[in-house]
């Protein structure tokens, strides 16, 4: 009964190691495939904005959003 016990347990610990394994992995592929490139495109057409006067308050804005998106927290 004791083994079985053990068993149990030793089957717990090793799904939660690999269920956070897993999730790390998934968040690094969301990141890396999705938020960086969208933030590397928004940061770009911040800076195009800016080269006009008019639309310089929308290009810091559209800048900001970008480095959020690549840079969160």
């Amino acid at each position: 009964m004791i083994s079985f016990i053990l068993c149990l347990l030793l089957l717990t610990i090793l799904f939660g190691i690999a269920y956070k394994i897993t999730g790390a992995i998934l968040k690094a592929c969301v990141w890396l495939l999705i938020l960086l490139p969208i933030g590397l495109i928004l940061s770009g057409v911040g800076e195009i904005f800016c080269c006009t006067i008019i639309l310089i308050p929308v290009g810091i804005g559209i800048i900001k959003a970008g480095i959020r998106m690549i840079l969160p927290g």
